[in-house]
């Protein structure tokens, strides 16, 4: 009678040979673990950067990909939370992403206040874990409270705000968030003082040492120039500048000069001196009968690249350089060529210069009403946007259309260095850009620390809400803490000694002493500060309520927030 082969452990059957392994089932994570899990998490990404909070901040070390190139030295929050891709145990992934997606959410859309919403957040879910599982407390009705609470701290921190007017408050607003960088504040306080609030400001790294800005007058485009150098007026600058000029706005592909003889034709008849085109492509030919029009001093003419980009930034740019000019833009999904041209369809501009990679317009004579609309349909998208490169290009468009450009050079003693100061840089003209729009509270940890007292005269429905209102309370002295902690003072001993001050004064860490923060010019955006309370509160909120953690077999791995 056959007997079958008894089965080895770990050598294949001729039954499996060449079969695929049993797919992995999604593992689930149920309480009491789930809470576990996202405290843990969470408070691993809050203590990498709870040091990096205040005026004298310690920095984080990054470890390169490649372990040969050097470490990224950081102390931006949100920054140091996104170069975490995931961490171990993966239980306690969930948690630490759940916090790095609300600190990416501050730099997004304010860009500062990440470490002050980290810190806040590791207390309201610490403490509300705390009381769910120790007490029995209701996680809705935690989370109800705690919204409920949001609301009256954000009516106070309004009512501590101040408007900032003046050269010299911008500048005081820039040092207190560019940790005592004392230059770098002076510049900023300049360049916004003369560019405005919402004016283009580019932060650009440069080989020689110090700081260094440029002023250009209205606005310009990269990724542009002039098509041919035969187009040049000024040969030592390699650019060229036309005076009231008018300016023709396309994409189309200029292969045929026929194209254009009936633009230049009546052109000429209109009486137009100086004209720009704007074009994706030109031909030898096309080039051919424009310098030949110059030399004749029939009309100066000069063609540009219509901006180099993606088809959505493109047409973006050639929209807002119309609004700005008044012109009307030939589209190329719309136009073969300029069919029943006018000259009433040209922008005009008072002065218009191009430079092998860049145009820019200066004077644009477009309708101040059609302008004005513009610009407030611009704020309206800022404020939609939620990607990082959409609410930058956006704005950019912004600054362009109010008419002034800055460029702020950054340099250090070394490539470290120098890259540390530039992301420096653009934190601080993120932050003071706010603070110049919305105004300014009491920095430091203060503003929040006094909305405390709109907390304990709020009246509580039931026990939750009463512990979700302490818990908040708790979450708003912590910013303060984590400041005094990292400037090398004890905690609970400088929180208890500003308490007995009056409303408005705190901890100046550089110096250890408790001053009027009016008076110290130490400040904080109020967007900023709204922003940390909604983002803090909201995203804890939503940890507290998550009862089950469900992981993928197989999970995608994206390096986005």
């Amino acid at each position: 009678m056959f007997s079958p082969t008894k089965h080895i452990p770990g050598v294949p059957t001729t039954e499996n040979i060449g079969s695929p392994p049993p797919p992995r089932k999604p593992a689930l994570v149920l309480q009491p673990k789930t809470f576990r899990y996202i405290k843990n998490g969470v408070n691993l990404i809050a203590n990498a950067i709870r040091p990096t909070l205040g005026p004298i901040p310690r920095l984080v070390a990054l470890e390169a990909l490649n372990r040969t190139d050097r470490p990224e030295l950081l102390d931006d929050g949100a920054t140091i939370a996104r170069r975490i891709i995931q961490i171990r145990p993966r239980g306690w992934d969930i948690g630490a992403m759940l916090l790095r997606q609300a600190l990416w959410q501050m730099h997004v859309e304010v860009g500062d206040g990440a470490a002050t919403t980290a810190v806040m957040y590791q207390v309201i879910v610490n403490e509300g874990i705390r009381h769910i599982t120790q007490f029995g407390a209701n996680a809705m009705l935690l989370r109800s409270g705690l919204e409920k609470g949001q609301k009256a701290a954000l009516n106070a921190i309004h009512q501590q705000a101040r408007p900032v007017i003046g050269r010299q408050a911008i500048t005081e607003i820039a040092r207190g968030m560019c940790q005592g960088d004392d230059e770098l504040a002076e510049m900023l306080g300049e360049i916004f003082d003369i560019v405005g609030a919402e004016g283009l400001i580019i932060v650009e790294s440069w080989n020689k040492w110090g700081l260094d800005r440029e002023y250009i007058e209205g606005t310009y485009w990269e990724l542009s120039g002039w098509f041919s150098r035969h187009f040049v007026t000024d040969p030592i600058g390699q650019r060229t500048i036309f005076e009231d000029a008018a300016i023709l706005i396309s994409d189309l592909e200029l292969n045929d000069p026929a194209l254009l003889v009936p633009v230049l034709e009546k052109c000429v008849k209109a009486g137009v001196q100086r004209l720009v085109i704007l074009a994706k492509k030109l031909s030898e030919s096309v080039i051919g009968l424009l310098v030949s029009n110059n030399r004749a001093k029939t009309i100066e003419t000069m063609v540009v690249r219509t901006p180099r980009t993606q088809e959505m930034v493109q047409v973006a740019a050639m929209e807002d350089i119309a609004v700005l000019t008044g012109g009307k833009v030939f589209y190329s999904a719309a136009f073969k060529a300029f069919d029943n041209f006018s000259v009433s369809e040209l922008g005009t501009a008072r002065r218009v210069w191009a430079t092998e990679s860049q145009f820019g317009l200066f004077g644009g004579r477009g309708d101040p009403r059609m302008i004005r609309g513009h610009i407030t349909h611009l704020r309206g998208m800022l404020q939609k946007v939620e990607l990082e490169s959409e609410k930058e290009f956006t704005q950019r468009r912004l600054g362009r259309m109010m008419g002034g450009t800055a460029i702020l050079r950054v340099s250090g003693a070394t490539d470290t260095e120098r890259e540390a100061r530039k992301i420096l840089a653009n934190r601080t003209v993120a932050g003071v850009r706010q603070a110049v729009l919305g105004g300014v509270v009491p920095g430091g940890g203060i503003a929040l620390l006094n909305a405390q007292s709109a907390l304990t005269c709020l009246p509580a429905n039931h026990e939750d809400e009463a512990i979700a209102l302490k818990i908040l309370g708790r979450a708003l002295e912590e910013p303060l803490r984590a400041i005094a902690k990292n400037a090398g003072y004890q905690p609970d001993l400088i929180a208890e000694k500003v308490k007995t001050y009056p409303t408005g004064w705190g901890l100046d860490a550089t110096t250890g002493n408790i001053v009027d923060m009016n008076q110290a010019k130490i400040f904080d955006a109020l967007r900023v500060v709204e922003k940390v309370l909604e983002v803090a509160v909201s995203s804890a909120a939503l940890a507290l309520t998550t009862d089950v953690i469900v992981h993928h077999a197989k999970p995608v791995e994206s390096l986005e927030p």
